[in-house]
C-alpha cells in the first residue's frame, strides 16, 4: 500500500475571480472546496490512478472533520491522530484574466508533545502495511525541525521507501537521514544550496551532490518545463507536454503521486519519472486542487520525452 503523511492538512478553498484587484469587493465567480494539504493531494491523485491509499497525519476540530469526510467519500483509508486545535484553511485566488494566483496559508494548529508522541506510534503502525511512504508539506507549530528526518530513519529501519517533499530546515534534516527520494522544486533547491541556479548545468551539479549523500532519487520539478531526475545511474530530463494551464496548485503533489504509483507497480525509474510529469501536467488542466483525469495522464505519459543529460 501507498501511505501519505500530512502533518498540516487543510481545507483548500480555490476562488476564481476574474480581474482580481486588492481593496475591492467581489462576487466570487466560482469556488472549489476540498480536503487539502500536500500529502492529501498526493493521496487523492494516487487513488484516482487506481491504487489503494492510506492517509495519516494530524487532524483537529470541525475543519478536520470535513477533511475526514471528504477522504471517506473517495474511499481513501485513514489513520489520523486527532489533536485539540483545529485544522487550518488554505485559500487560493485564481484570476484567469490576468493569469495570476494569490495564496493565503494559515500556519496551522499548535501540536503538543503528547499529540506528537501519539502520531509517532501511529506512524510506526502504518509502516507494517506500507511499501511506499510519502511525507510532504508544511509542519505545524510545536513539531521539531527533525520530524521528517526522524520519520525517514524509522522507515529505513523497516525497509519502507520514503519520499520527502519539504523545504527549508525540514528538508535539510530529512536529507541527513537519507530518504529514497526528495522532490524540491527549483525555488526550494535554490534555497537549499544557497545560490541562484541559473543554468541546467548548476541544477544537475547540485542534484548529483545531493544524490551522493545517499539519496536514491533527486527529482527537481521545473513547472511547465518538466523535471530533472538524478540517480546514481544517471541524470534524466523529461519535458512536459505543452498545455494551457488553468491551475498550478497541486501539480507538484500530482507529480509525486504519479512517481509513487509507478514505483509501487514495480516499473523502472525512467518510467516512473515519465508518469510523474504526466500526472503533474494533467493536474494543471483541472480547476480542482490535486485532481487528475487518468485518461489524460495516460495520454501525456505517451507524449512525454525523456533524455539523458550525462
Amino acid at each position: 500500500m501507498i501511505t501519505t503523511v500530512t502533518l498540516n492538512p487543510a481545507i483548500d478553498r480555490a476562488y476564481v475571480i476574474n480581474n482580481f484587484q486588492p481593496n475591492t469587493r467581489y462576487m466570487v465567480d466560482d469556488v472549489k472546496v476540498s480536503a487539502g494539504g500536500k500529502g492529501l493531494n498526493v493521496a487523492r491523485v494516487a487513488a484516482m490512478l487506481g491504487e489503494k491509499v492510506n492517509a495519516t497525519g494530524l487532524l483537529g476540530g470541525v475543519t478536520g472533520k470535513f477533511v475526514q469526510e471528504e477522504l471517506d467519500k473517495l474511499n481513501i483509508s485513514t489513520s489520523f491522530v486527532w489533536i485539540n486545535e483545529a485544522t487550518r484553511v488554505f485559500t487560493a485566488i485564481v484570476d484567469p484574466v490576468n493569469n495570476t494566483e494569490t495564496f493565503l496559508s494559515e500556519k496551522g494548529p499548535a501540536v503538543t508533545k503528547k499529540e506528537l508522541n501519539a502520531f509517532v506510534k501511529e506512524f510506526v503502525k502504518t509502516l507494517k502495511y506500507s511499501e511506499i511512504m510519502i511525507a510532504s508539506g508544511s509542519v505545524p507549530p510545536g513539531l521539531p525541525k527533525t520530524i521528517y528526518g526522524d520519520m525517514v530513519k524509522i522507515a529505513r529501519d523497516n525497509n519502507v521507501k520514503m519520499i520527502i517533499d519539504a523545504c527549508g530546515s525540514y528538508l535539510v534534516e530529512a536529507i541527513k537521514a537519507k530518504p529514497f527520494m526528495i522532490k524540491p522544486n527549483l525555488h526550494e533547491l535554490k534555497e537549499l544550496v544557497g545560490y541562484d541556479l541559473d543554468s541546467e548545468y548548476k541544477i544537475v551539479y547540485e542534484s548529483k551532490y545531493i544524490c551522493k549523500q545517499g539519496i536514491e532519487v533527486v527529482a527537481i520539478s521545473l513547472g511547465d518545463k518538466g523535471a530533472i531526475f538524478t540517480t546514481k545511474d544517471g541524470v534524466y530530463k523529461i519535458c512536459a507536454p505543452k498545455i494551457s494551464a488553468v491551475n498550478t496548485v497541486g501539480c507538484g503533489d500530482a507529480f509525486v503521486a504519479g512517481c509513487a504509483v509507478a514505483l509501487f507497480r514495480k516499473r523502472d525509474l525512467p518510467d516512473a519519472f515519465k508518469l510523474a510529469v504526466a500526472a503533474g501536467t494533467a493536474n494543471a488542466m483541472e480547476r480542482q486542487i490535486g485532481h487528475i483525469d487518468p485518461e489524460i495522464v495516460e495520454k501525456f505519459y505517451q507524449e512525454t520525452k525523456l533524455k539523458r543529460l550525462d
